[in-house]
């Protein structure tokens, strides 16, 4: 039976709801997510109490979430509040009121827990071993150090986006020495943590809607091939660009740049004075975006509470699965073409020189060939590659995404030069004669479980001065998938630079 799970995140700047589903065969996505800029971290002060204005903007917005949550039939609601409620002398009492008058129940989250959960999100889905994971809210920054994918170190700072803002911003557009006073503090923040000097130079993974809106500026100045955020890399230089030209502008100016979120327009150069010191201060060679933190975490937690550690161990091999499950692949058939694929591919060595990396490539392209199935069986080659460059497959750089959705593609008819010249901001120069050496091998397998029976079980390649013999190995007559195989595969002798010839075949 599957399940609809909501996550709130009652933060200093913005609340925000995530609801999961959970399908009944473990399958799970993204269905819908809300946010709604409340500001209850806004004027507390060094009194630290939550204004009477932002606990009625939260309770508002809780009430519209719990509204729709109850239309989407969640089965569970999960509340987490973080630094406005945490440092808050009435943090409480404002909890009480909005679990009396909304009905969901909010856990506070003290330090480590946030920074445990946004370590969950990232670790669940990217690859790293080692980095320094940083989230900036509105109200505290959060840094985790990772040392083959572990938590080594963490600490919070009070470093947000609203609380730098209000104490060091105070012209409408920045002076030169407000800037500098906001920088110095937030350095020295920075050298309180003695462990950050095992940091230097280390990959930074940025979570939070600071770094997804810098991310996304970034983007839209470089015209970026694809509308993806999640494992998108920002060079130093392009962070302290954004940033400083950010400095020279009003709010209402700020507001018309593309990519920047208008409710965060006042508050953003607080955020990017953290992330850019930050660069700075452990010499990082730029800031890779994770679209999953806080929030996802939590989730993570709940999807993996029956498991010793809610941690997944090979974050492209579970992505995978997942979509398999998820999009409904005949899982027979996409296991067989892997296999028939990686055969001809280790087989074949001698003529295309490939490694363990492009081995991965290929098999992720034959398991997830067949998923724009989903959508349509006409045309579903083209419908697999538009599914894998939207839909968020995690653990995979965006290169390597590319690379697999039109290796997958390559099943069917595809303009691939088109596709190539398309997204080469993204892809090596290389790649095109990878992808057509690679999206060669996965149509003669596709094509060699024609039936989707296994008639073919293997294939023996011989490969000899001018062609390739290809012996199958079979129980009985595989006369249907070669004559497929002979129809459909044109241009192997174009990019092996010989012909293949199934000798024991009567077909021509």
């Amino acid at each position: 039976m599957s399940k609809n799970i909501g996550i709130i995140d009652l933060g200093s700047n913005s609340i925000r709801l995530i609801l999961m589903r959970i399908e009944a065969n473990g399958s799970y996505r993204l269905l819908d997510e809300i946010k709604e800029t409340a500001r209850i971290g806004e004027s507390m002060g060094p009194e630290r109490v939550i204004k009477l204005p932002a606990i009625e903007r939260a309770v508002q917005t809780i009430k519209l979430f719990q509204k729709f949550c109850r239309a989407n039939k969640a089965d569970n609601v999960y509340g987490v509040g973080t630094a406005a409620v945490r440092d808050a002398v009435n943090g409480v009492e404002v909890l009480e009121r909005i679990m009396k008058e909304t009905g969901v129940s909010f856990r506070v989250l003290d330090c480590e827990e946030e920074a445990r959960y946004d370590y969950l999100g990232v670790v669940n889905s990217m690859e790293f071993n080692d980095a320094l994971i940083v989230d900036i809210g509105g109200g505290s920054t959060e840094l985790i150090l990772c040392r083959d994918r572990e938590i080594a170190h963490w600490t919070s700072l009070p470093l947000g986006a609203v609380n730098l803002t209000e104490e060091f911003l105070s012209s409408p557009i920045p002076q030169a020495e407000e800037i500098k006073k906001m920088e110095t503090y937030i350095r020295n923040q920075y050298a309180t943590v003695p462990w950050l000097e095992a940091a230097k130079g280390m990959e930074i993974i940025g979570v939070g809607g600071t770094i997804r809106n810098l991310g996304r500026i970034d983007r839209k100045r470089t015209r970026y091939s694809l509308n993806l955020l999640h494992n998108y890399r920002i060079h130093k230089e392009r962070i302290k660009e954004i940033y400083q030209s950010l400095q020279q502008k009003s709010i209402d100016e700020r507001k018309a740049t593309p990519g920047l979120s208008k409710e965060r327009a006042d508050i953003i150069l607080g955020g990017f004075a953290a992330a850019s010191t930050l660069v700075d201060y452990i010499g990082a060679p730029g800031i890779r975006i994770s679209g999953s933190g806080l929030r996802e975490g939590v989730f993570y937690e709940h999807l993996f509470r029956e498991w010793p550690r809610p941690i997944v161990e090979n974050v492209t091999e579970h992505s995978v699965q997942n979509f398999m499950d998820l999009y409904q692949v005949r899982r027979h058939h996409a296991e067989h073409v892997a296999k028939l694929s990686l055969s001809l591919f280790d087989q074949l060595r001698p003529l295309h020189g490939y490694g363990l990396w492009e081995r991965k490539i290929l098999r992720v392209a034959a398991l997830l060939h067949d998923v724009g199935n989903v959508v349509s069986y006409y045309n579903h080659h083209k419908h697999t590659m538009y599914v894998l460059l939207n839909a968020r497959l995690n653990g995979l750089s965006h290169r390597e995404l590319v690379l697999v959705a039109l290796i997958a593609a390559c099943h069917g008819k595809i303009d691939l030069k088109f596709k190539l010249q398309q997204h080469s901001d993204v892809l090596f120069p290389q790649d095109g004669i990878l992808v057509r050496r690679l999206g060669v091998l996965l149509r003669m397998a596709e094509n060699l479980d024609r039936t989707e029976a296994g008639v073919v079980e293997d294939v023996i390649c011989t490969i000899k001065e001018k062609e390739v013999q290809i012996d199958c190995i079979s129980s009985e007559n595989a006369d249907l998938e070669i004559r497929e195989l002979y129809k459909k595969v044109t241009n192997f002798n174009k990019v092996f630079g010989l012909k293949f010839k199934f000798p024991k075949s009567d077909v021509i």
